[in-house]
């Protein structure tokens, strides 16, 4: 047998496997997948876009008992939108199955999940959070759950939620399965995993290249104060069909959203601070290509997957290789083309080295030259020299070449002329007609609703004088 048939799986969960034209089984999902239908608590270690949710979603789905009234299976996610995704997987994955699969997390009417609670539910998936709130008003009971799974571990932990996660599984049976992926395996989690679940497999999975072969890959070194129109030139440039922009913190999210769509930009900004149903509803308008340029931090893009994305940028550099294969994954999906660029300080770009080491993929460098633009000019390599524009068998001579070289050499030659001109702070500037741009751009928002006032003014005046003459 071939593909996901040799697991002798129920021929509903192929039907659905099949209807998600899935063909051969992925590295993590060929290894767990048998573990798990065995019965044996387990240990996943893969990255991000490697299969994991089929990997325990198909063997939970298998030992399902529709006509079982009770709750079976339990998945605790780190955030609400990767609970959300997962919870689609399983409908997905079971919808030829006679299932149901109920999603627990903040952000919703808890009523209206308690009145859900009361129908019949085979599956729940669920923050810690919501989930411990079900459990002290004794809403939910996991008395007679057969399988537990702990996803993105690591994650849950560093966002806090460990005391959360052990309590809930305290209240579980003691005879159940337990299954934890994790991308990293930190002590924390190793600890979690002796204390709750007996003899686990520990199966790892190191993916030769971290990111897809078909995501193209390159990063500009860039001052801090150049980032807001060195996004701008690059979008102008490449004219992305859809892209997701990264940036590290709510209020920079919001900042330059604000910056792109003062330039014209159609962009919209997603981060922990909006509600649920604000992200819900954004993220369903990007979907449907409402708009272009979705910004967002880390924590509110987990989970996301939005077919036809085919650019990411790091406007801000992640903190650790994890987060960015997440990023990067969210591009270049299911073999289809994908480019992901990064800003860098030159304080950085020690953590690319790290980063490249990581997904064991060497990232292309490329300048900035002048104020006019990205030439597509590859910088030397670390360790020995190459030609520009080495890949596309071009000369040094090239035009391109040519003209970056002079408006560099224009550049340093005024730089020289202004030396006996006082001295200005670096970025200084641009920080300056940024500042500029966003008055003008208030300047013309007030004159605009002055406009609008005004005319309203003189409809009721028109007004007035009609009915005073009537």
């Amino acid at each position: 047998m071939k593909g996901f048939a040799k697991f002798g799986l129920k021929q509903e969960i192929l039907a659905g496997i099949q209807d998600l034209y899935f063909t051969e089984p992925t590295p993590i999902q060929e290894r767990a997948i048998p573990l798990a239908l065995e019965g044996k608590d387990l240990i996943g270690q893969a990255q991000t876009g490697t299969g994991k949710t089929a990997a325990f979603v198909i063997p939970m789905l298998q030992q399902l008992q529709p006509n079982v009234q009770h709750i079976q299976g339990l998945i605790l996610t780190p955030t609400r939108e990767l609970a959300i995704q997962i919870a689609e997987d399983v409908e997905d994955l079971g919808k030829h199955l006679d299932i149901n699969v109920l999603c627990l997390h903040g952000g919703r009417d808890i009523q209206a999940q308690i009145n859900k609670l009361q129908d019949r539910v085979h599956i729940v998936v669920g923050t810690p959070g919501r989930i411990l709130d079900h459990l002290r008003r004794e809403t939910l009971h996991f008395g007679r759950i057969k399988m537990l799974v702990l996803d993105e571990a690591d994650k849950m932990l560093e966002m806090g939620f460990q005391e959360d996660v052990e309590t809930i599984i305290q209240q579980t049976p003691e005879k159940k399965q337990t299954l934890l992926f994790s991308a990293t395996m930190p002590d924390r989690v190793r600890l979690l995993a002796h204390r709750f679940m007996f003899q686990p497999p520990h199966i790892k999975v190191e993916m030769k290249q971290a990111t897809a072969e078909t995501t193209k890959q390159y990063y500009y070194v860039v001052n801090q104060s150049e980032k807001p129109e060195a996004l701008k030139t690059l979008l102008e440039q490449l004219r992305p069909y859809l892209a997701i922009i990264f940036v590290n913190t709510q209020d920079r999210v919001e900042f330059i959203t604000e910056q792109l769509q003062q330039a014209g930009f159609d962009a919209q900004a997603l981060h922990g601070g909006l509600s649920q149903n604000k992200r819900e509803q954004l993220m369903e308008n990007f979907r449907k290509i409402k708009f272009q340029f979705l910004v967002c931090t880390d924590i509110a893009a987990r989970g996301v997957d939005v077919e036809g994305v085919t650019h990411v940028f790091n406007f801000d550099l992640p903190s650790d290789p994890e987060s960015y294969i997440h990023r990067v994954g969210r591009t270049g999906r299911a073999g289809q083309e994908g480019t992901a660029i990064t800003f860098v300080s030159p304080r950085q770009k020690s953590i690319m080295l790290k980063i490249e080491n990581a997904i064991k993929q060497k990232i292309e460098e490329r300048l900035l030259i002048g104020t006019k633009g990205f030439a597509e000019v590859p910088t030397k390599d670390r360790k020995k020299p190459r030609p520009a524009f080495q890949r596309d068998g071009k000369k040094k001579d090239d035009p391109t070449i040519k003209k970056a070289s002079n408006e560099a050499r224009s550049v340093s030659q005024a730089q020289e002329k202004s030396q006996d001109k006082k001295k200005v702070k670096p970025g200084y500037k641009k920080k300056a007609l940024f500042e500029k741009q966003r008055q003008e751009a208030q300047e013309k928002r007030k004159k605009i609703q002055q406009s609008i006032n005004e005319q309203i003014r003189k409809k009721k005046r028109k007004e007035a004088r009609d009915t005073k003459a009537r």
